[in-house]
């Protein structure tokens, strides 16, 4: 299945972008179709998942079934955030799909939390909506191709731009997707996000030397893709590049100066309209995350650089990417992080010809680009504090320019390739290819021999990193030797890239059967046949966080990229906040997992805590029961009403509370005082993006609902909006009037609402306008012949 999404999707954009963009070649278009199969071919073509799915099978409850599914070790621990965030937010941008609802809430992890303005689900993005139309598990190789795919086109469109043949760019292509960032990060918002870089250069290019319409449109829809993309901090890196393209071009053009920066600005401004829906939610719901007060008031503040040490040792790591993820001896460098410019030993020394050989302005400006990019990653302090005084840079982990790194020198690599084209031939390339290999081979030897390093933190992936990149070089060397003066010289190069960077990077990603991804678990089969809302939860590092989306379980636990910061103030209540990673529960008596609507629990324990009673049990893992649980809404005996000094004050008096079905404390604007409430009783339903809630009230009173209350949910009483406040810190609560009543809670936020209307209002427009223009001609036409006939009247 993702094989046929693929081929079809594949060939519509060489379609579009052959008619649209750049004329594309038979020979090229099939070339640049199966360049992703470098990695994801056996996944395509056997009908096998292309993704980190084995790494569940680490803990309970899958642990047990690694033998009869044949997952006998766990291929790359590092790519952690795919299978606790990535993965679990496609099963949930489908479940709301399927289930006919905006993807606007996700009710899977941390008791609830944003889909959509997380940002990273990429909900609007068209390679995602078409990878939903598979399960959750082809779904996964589609994107990882897809992404590839574009990758690989955008970088060859913008190669042919620049004045590449195109076996020439063909290079320049399978360099850009292979690259260790794009192969590394292909299945995370952040490396989608990076395969859109070419074209927004290409649109900028454009626009500068053929301001107008079409020029205006193509960088439009490359800003859009990339918004949509899913990484804002990319978006905006991508976006600083292109300007600073712009600014290069602009002084090389000296011409159409105001009409260029028009077009651009059009481009852009057009971009935001169309990405409103995506955008404004955003905007509006970042300020209330733990992640954006850390890097707006703690992150912006701090010096960015790193010292120096360090800054060499991460630049030295780009040209010796075995050193990745490596762990140094010296306390000042730590471990080296995983960002980088690498691109391979063969392209390193193409490049390095053409800045040799090739006297152009593009070849200085891309390697000036370079530059910016292995300094930058490498967290060089005079660059990294520069950029941290830049509006919004301040907030952004700017050693991710990288990714604009290994592009530009991609990019030499094709013009190095053109020039040994161009000449007929050139042994320059074969002395700068021995000496390359010399360095190369010299300093791998030096370091692994050095004792400097300590240790291999992520033994499982780039066993060949080091033969791929002196044997591949080695190999390519000799290919320049034999073939520098044929014809057929690119393609032998291309073969020799693809080589290397299969044996250096083709085994970060394991491919699996379709069976490992997610299986039945017995224990959690007799959980679908309950109606009623809950959440389950795991001890200690059971059933990791994200994990129970794919089973359509929600979770008290999460990793997510967006955290609601008044959820996480409540952690000191029932679990334990673990820096970058989910927060983990250790004991299940905490009253406060009563508040949060968990009925069950996955455990290794052999026997129920207090409070608890089993309900099923597998061979090392049991299933216990909650008998406090309380309802996703309910209405409790006492309330806390008021303003304290501090949510602090509030925390403290939490933390002595044992029953908080007897008690809860609503922070409304009022002095602080405890006051009886009322009885009642309430009966909930789910409907779309929210409940609906039958309320019998003897009195006025507050009925709680532990839903996380980010900005966006709104309550209806018998029809009537009303107002809610914050209860137990982080949830609703709802004023309820006595008497029978409907309420209805709907995440439906202002942001999304109005961004929606600015997109589809965008889109309705230039479609129109796109029509209108299409038949003028016709309606000319038309006029002609119906003017004698009025002369004649």
């Amino acid at each position: 299945m993702s094989f046929v999404l693929y081929a079809a999707t594949a060939a519509a954009l060489l379609w579009l972008a052959h008619r649209y963009v750049t004329p594309i070649g038979r020979t090229a278009a099939i070339i640049l179709f199966f360049l992703p199969f470098v990695f994801v071919g056996k996944a395509l073509l056997l009908g096998r998942v292309y993704a980190p799915v084995d790494i569940p099978y680490v803990t309970e409850p899958l642990s047990y079934m690694r033998g009869p599914l044949g997952v006998d070790w766990i291929q790359n621990g590092i790519l952690s955030d795919l299978f606790t965030q990535m993965i679990p937010w496609r099963k949930s941008v489908q479940f709301a799909l399927a289930h006919h609802e905006w993807p606007l809430w996700n009710p899977f992890i941390l008791s609830g939390s944003l889909l959509a303005a997380t940002a990273q689900p990429a909900v609007y993005s068209p390679f995602t909506l078409l990878a939903c139309l598979l399960p959750v598990a082809d779904s996964l190789t589609f994107t990882a191709a897809i992404n590839l795919f574009i990758a690989a086109l955008s970088a060859y469109l913008f190669a042919s731009e620049i004045g590449c043949r195109a076996s020439a760019a063909l290079c320049g292509a399978a360099a850009f997707m292979c690259c260790t960032a794009i192969a590394f990060f292909i299945l995370w918002a952040i490396g989608g996000s990076w395969t859109f870089l070419p074209l927004v250069l290409l649109g900028t290019r454009r626009c500068v030397r053929q301001p107008g319409v079409r020029s205006a449109v193509l960088l439009t829809v490359a800003l859009t893709l990339l918004l949509l993309a899913g990484h804002p901090e990319t978006a905006l890196h991508a976006v600083f590049v292109g300007a600073i393209y712009g600014v290069f071009e602009l002084a090389r053009q000296r011409a159409h100066i105001l009409p260029a920066i028009a077009s651009a600005a059009a481009a852009g401004i057009l971009a935001l309209m169309l990405s409103a829906i995506y955008v404004l939610p955003i905007i509006d719901a970042a300020p209330d995350s733990g992640e954006y007060q850390f890097r707006k008031f703690t992150w912006a503040k701090q010096p960015h650089g790193v010292v120096l040490p360090q800054a060499a040792v991460r630049i030295v790591s780009d040209f010796f990417p075995f050193l990745s993820g490596q762990r140094w001896k010296a306390a000042e460098i730590g471990t080296v992080p995983l960002d980088t410019t690498a691109a391979g030993s063969i392209v390193l020394a193409l490049a390095i010809y053409a800045c040799i050989r090739v006297r152009r302005a593009e070849t200085w400006f891309f390697a000036g680009l370079f530059v910016f990019g292995i300094l930058a990653r490498a967290g060089w302090a005079p660059l990294a504090n520069a950029l941290q005084r830049l509006p919004l840079l301040d907030v952004t982990i700017n050693e991710r320019f990288s990714f604009a790194g290994a592009f530009a020198l991609t990019v030499l690599m094709a013009i190095g390739v053109e020039e040994i084209l161009r000449r007929g031939g050139d042994r320059m390339l074969l002395v700068t290819a021995c000496i390359v290999l010399i360095v190369i081979t010299a300093g791998t030897l030096y370091l692994r021999g050095s004792g400097m390093i300590v240790l291999r933190l992520f033994p499982e992936w780039s066993w060949y990193a080091i033969f791929g990149e002196i044997g591949g070089l080695a190999i390519a060397g000799l290919a320049i030797a034999l073939f520098h003066r044929r014809p057929q010289f690119a393609y032998v190069v291309l073969l020799a890239l693809l080589l290397q960077r299969f044996l250096t990077v083709g085994d970060i990603y394991p491919t699996l059967r379709r069976e490992v991804a997610y299986p039945p678990i017995p224990i959690l089969e007799p959980l679908k046949k309950i109606h009623e809302p809950f959440r389950i939860v795991a001890q200690h590092h059971g059933f990791i966080p994200g994990t129970s989306a794919l089973y359509e379980l929600e979770d008290v636990r999460g990793y997510e990229a967006l955290t609601f910061a008044r959820y996480a103030f409540t952690y000191p209540l029932w679990c334990v906040y673990q820096p970058v990673w989910f927060n983990r529960v250790d004991d299940l008596t905490r009253p406060f997992l009563s508040v949060l609507n968990v009925r069950y629990a996955v455990t290794t324990a052999p026997s129920p805590p207090p409070g608890w009673h089993e309900v099923a049990r597998q061979r090392g893992t049991a299933l216990f029961e909650n008998d406090r649980v309380l309802p996703r809404a309910f209405i409790p005996p006492h309330a806390i009403v008021g303003r304290a000094a501090t949510a602090d004050t509030t925390l403290e008096a939490m933390q002595k509370e044992t029953d908080f079905s007897q008690r809860a404390w609503i922070d409304a604007p009022m002095p602080l005082h405890e006051e009886n409430n009322a009885a009642g009783t309430v009966a909930i339903e789910r409907q779309k993006n929210g409940f609906k809630f039958r309320v019998s009230m003897t009195a006025p009173g507050w009925m709680i609902v532990s839903e996380p209350a980010w900005k966006g949910w709104r309550a209806y009483i018998d029809g009537r909006r009303v107002r809610m406040q914050y209860a137990d810190i982080a949830f609703l609560g709802i004023w309820v009037p006595a008497g029978n009543h409907t309420v209805r809670l709907v995440y439906l936020p202002d942001a999304f609402v109005t961004g929606r209307a600015i997109s589809f209002a965008t889109l309705v427009a230039l479609v129109l306008a796109g029509l209108l223009k299409r038949f003028q001609p016709f309606l000319q036409r038309r006029d002609r012949g119906v003017a004698p006939l009025l002369l004649r009247q």
